[in-house]
């Protein structure tokens, strides 16, 4: 399942309450470009040595990315609206490999805030 926030949509209140209810809440944050993002996603989650920054490798880091506990994973792209806003076209392919990826784990679910 993705969320998606806007910054008028209280996405702090929206994360505590992730890690209220005991979720595995791990936060990306921002990019302005293809290579920015793929550097934050890789720093954020510390992605293994492999990760190759490019779509396909985030693609199956995401689907490798091991739970901490037993909890459900909530993967946050925060501050996408950047992205969005200067290259449409890498945002969405962002969107299409988190939705991808929370298609098919049942452990992690996706937000994506545009703010």
């Amino acid at each position: 399942m993705t969320t998606f926030l806007g910054r008028h949509s209280e996405p702090d209140d929206h994360i505590e309450q992730l890690r209220w209810l005991g979720h595995d809440v791990r936060i990306v944050s921002g990019g302005e470009d293809r290579e920015s993002v793929l550097d934050a996603f890789a720093t954020d989650l510390a992605l293994p040595d492999w990760f190759g920054r490019n779509w396909d490798a985030l693609l199956d880091a995401l689907r490798d990315l091991d739970p901490s506990r037993e909890a459900p994973i909530e993967l946050v792209w925060d501050h996408a609206g950047t992205l969005r806003a200067r290259d449409r076209e890498a945002y969405d392919t962002v969107v299409d490999v988190l939705e991808q990826v929370a298609d098919e784990r049942d452990d992690l679910n996706v937000t994506v805030i545009t703010r």
